[in-house]
C-alpha cells in the first residue's frame, strides 16, 4: 500500500469538511438581516469562475483549428466552475424566500388583530 492512499483520504475528508462549512456559512449569511451578506460567497465563486475562464483563454495556444476549441474550453470551464455559484445562490434565494414569507405572515397576523 502506498503512502499516498491515507493522505488522499485525509485530503478528501478535509475537502468535504470545507464544502460543508461553506454551505453552513452560506445558510448563516443568508438568514441575516442584511440582504447583501448572503451574496458574498456566490459573488466570490462567480469571480473565481471568471478567472478560470480567462486563464483558459490566456494560457491556451491556438492550433490549426483556430480559436474555437479554446473558446469552447473556456466556456466549459466557466460552466463547471459556476456549479458552486448556482448551489450557493439557490441556498440564498431559498432562505430569503423563507424570510420574506415569515415577514408577510407576521404582517397578516398584525392586521388580523
Amino acid at each position: 500500500m502506498s503512502i499516498f492512499a491515507p493522505i488522499s483520504i485525509i485530503i478528501f475528508i478535509v475537502l468535504i469538511a470545507v464544502c460543508a462549512g461553506l454551505i453552513w456559512l452560506e445558510f448563516r449569511l443568508s438568514r441575516s438581516s442584511s440582504r447583501w451578506l448572503g451574496l458574498i460567497l456566490p459573488a466570490i465563486t462567480l469571480l473565481l469562475s471568471l478567472i478560470a475562464a480567462i486563464g483558459v483563454l490566456t494560457f491556451a495556444i491556438p492550433d490549426s483549428n483556430g480559436y474555437w476549441p479554446i473558446a469552447l474550453n473556456a466556456f466549459i470551464a466557466f460552466l463547471v466552475y459556476n456549479i458552486p455559484t448556482l448551489v450557493l445562490a439557490g441556498i440564498y434565494l431559498h432562505e430569503r424566500d423563507k424570510i420574506k414569507r415569515r415577514e408577510e405572515l407576521a404582517r397578516m397576523n398584525v392586521q388580523d388583530l
